[in-house]
């Protein structure tokens, strides 16, 4: 059945255009069908009937995945492109879309020399470079190095050029009859020539086929779930190059073997440089992997027990080197990598993304990394860098040290040691025998605790946390002091300090000598709920107990007596205490309610 053609304009991308041939089918229903072919080589006759076909129908079901073209199978006298193969040697021919073509005959042809069985025939990377080749010219493309039908591949001027950017390989494209791989982007060999033996070729379309088509024919959705491409060094998988097209979910290329790997998550460029056709996954010893087309994003990387090298793109990815003394590098994006091996290095670009490292051995960040997590059941330790800093422990004993900047250190279960550096600090106290260690004129920092705790010497400031009734206590600088919503006991030692309760019923303790440099501000006080406690050692004027109504006095509305010890002016919210009534000593303010409170006599008690 015949079936029209179209003209296919510019991408107005040189390397997308270097493989169009000028011309596409209009229909998105493309039939297909087989001619009946009598082959007896090397005692493969059954092969002819049966086996050749259904290799085709796995291509053409590849390409249908990428491109908006649906293959239909019928009569080889209906079929717009009718599949034949032959046993005249290697190579074969196709025609294209065009004007002096309806339907176009692909034909493969098998050298019986290279042939030992069946199975060497539709493996994955034998002839399937030919096959794939011939059946991208019936849909449209030509060839890198033909100038005739449009431009080439930039570079590219004779078959046997490399390229601008190394793009004339069949990794990237099989329209090329080039099929060496020239290894820049390679760590394990500087040059690797796989056209020497047929165990190497693409099993796949290359980046730069899958982007001509769609520009050909639009693009299809594929594989949107949360999937996982593994290769190994098996022999199934060692013998050819993938390319992954993939239009959704949280994906992960994971390699299962035990030689040291290489996993790129960059997909191609398309621009006339290294990588514009794709970034390779393989290993040390396979002539195998992945390349990621165009416009695809995979997330996640997980390497084998060898030493890895893992590279991320501009998402956010998880990078897992796995047990070997792996090198991982995020690029952009807000990245996890996982670190189990003390060789491990871990590199990031500056603004590249808040990055996390979950490791399982004692840890260092690097350069432009924010932050660690501990994992595991050993005592290992976290040390940050300059940055702003979240150390997060695990269940044992560790030590973290946030160094300069900002940092949150957590030590999580256990007897933590936690040690801020220079920056204002925070630290998570959990555990009764946790530390903070600060040193003088260090940043002001803050302890976030859910246990009773009295601040260490150089930290500020405390937060009470969780469901349950604590107690906080300064030290002798100020201090600033808050409860969580239960009843709390607070107490800021020496200095000018600031307590806020919050809800809860709540005691605000003065235990320390009194003077100008000692008067805490209350900023919550609740009259309802909410109790000053005082020293009976600071306040000896005032016996143990509730407070007696004659022993206080609101002095914004009444005048004082000798019988008056504790004087509130309840207009400006400050609190004295005066030790011997209209004596000659002066009342000393202790204490300033910021929300001036409605106090009474009944809100103290003396211990």
């Amino acid at each position: 059945m015949a079936t029209t053609y179209k003209r296919v304009g510019s991408s107005k991308n040189a390397v997308i255009d270097g493989v169009i041939g000028g011309y596409a089918w209009t229909s998105k229903t493309l039939t297909f069908g087989f001619t009946k072919q009598d082959i007896d080589k090397n005692g493969i006759d059954d092969f002819a009937e049966g086996d050749w076909k259904d290799f085709y129908r796995e291509m053409f079901a590849d390409i249908a995945a990428c491109i908006d073209v649906t293959f239909r199978e019928t009569s080889v006298a209906n079929a717009t492109l009718k599949q034949t193969l032959l046993d005249t040697g290697g190579g074969g021919f196709s025609g294209g879309p065009g004007p002096t073509e309806d339907t176009v005959t692909t034909a493969v042809g098998i050298d019986p020399k290279s042939v030992k069985s069946a199975a060497d025939i539709i493996r994955l990377g034998t002839f399937s470079d030919v096959w794939l080749h011939e059946i991208a010219h019936s849909l449209g493309l030509k060839h890198t190095h033909d100038s005739i039908a449009g431009p080439t591949l930039p570079g590219v001027a004779d078959e046997d050029d490399k390229g601008t950017g190394l793009l004339n390989s069949s990794i990237y494209s099989v329209m090329g009859y080039t099929y060496a791989f020239w290894g820049e982007d390679n760590p394990f060999t500087k040059a690797k020539d796989f056209g020497a033996t047929l165990n190497a070729q693409p099993g796949s379309l290359g980046a730069i086929d899958i982007a001509a088509l769609q520009h050909m024919y639009g693009a299809k959705t594929h594989n949107t779930g949360n999937d996982v491409y593994r290769f190994s060094d098996d022999v199934d998988f060692n013998r050819g190059y993938t390319t992954l097209w993939d239009t959704g979910g949280i994906d992960t290329i994971a390699y299962a073997g035990t030689s040291r790997a290489k996993i790129d998550l960059r997909a191609a460029t398309l621009k006339a440089e290294i990588g514009g056709g794709g970034w390779l996954s393989t290993s040390e010893t396979l002539t195998g992997g992945f390349t990621i087309a165009n416009g695809v994003v995979i997330e996640n990387a997980k390497g084998g027990p060898a030493a890895d090298i893992l590279i991320g793109n501009a998402a956010g990815n998880v990078l897992d080197g796995g047990r070997g003394a792996d090198q991982m590098q995020g690029l952009g994006g807000n990245d996890t990598y996982v670190v189990d091996n003390v060789a491990d290095r871990v590199s990031e670009a500056a603004s590249a993304g808040t990055d996390l490292v979950k490791s399982s051995v004692s840890f260092t960040l690097g350069a432009n990394l924010e932050n660690l997590l501990l994992t595991g059941s050993l005592g290992v330790n976290g040390t940050g860098n300059g940055l702003a800093n979240r150390l997060t422990g695990n269940g044992a004993a560790n030590v973290l040290s946030g160094a300069a900047g900002n940092d949150t250190l957590d030590g999580g279960q256990g007897a933590d040691t936690l040690i801020g550096g220079a920056g204002n600090d925070t630290y998570v106290v959990d555990d009764k025998g946790d530390k903070t260690i600060e040193a003088k004129s260090a940043g002001t920092d803050l302890v976030k605790s859910s246990i009773s705790l009295t601040l260490a010497a150089n930290v500020e400031n405390l937060v009470l946390t969780g469901k349950a009734a604590l107690s906080g206590k300064g030290h002798a600088h100020s201090n600033a002091i808050t409860g969580n919503a239960a009843g709390n006991r607070l107490d800021g030692g020496a200095g000018s300090d600031s307590l806020c309760g919050n809800a809860g019923k709540d005691q605000f303790v003065f235990s320390t000598a009194l003077g100008a440099s000692n008067v805490d501000h209350i900023r919550d006080f609740s009259a309802t709920d909410d109790t000053i406690v005082l020293s009976g050692k600071i306040f000896a004027a005032l016996p143990s107990g509730t407070l007696s109504a004659g022993l206080f006095k609101d002095i914004a509305v009444a005048k004082v007596d000798a019988g008056d010890r504790l004087l509130y002016n309840s207009d400006s919210g400050a609190l004295f205490y005066d030790a011997d009534g209209s004596g000659a000593g002066k009342a000393v303010q202790f204490a300033h309610l910021d929300n001036k409170a409605a106090i009474t006599f009944a809100d103290f008690f003396i211990v």
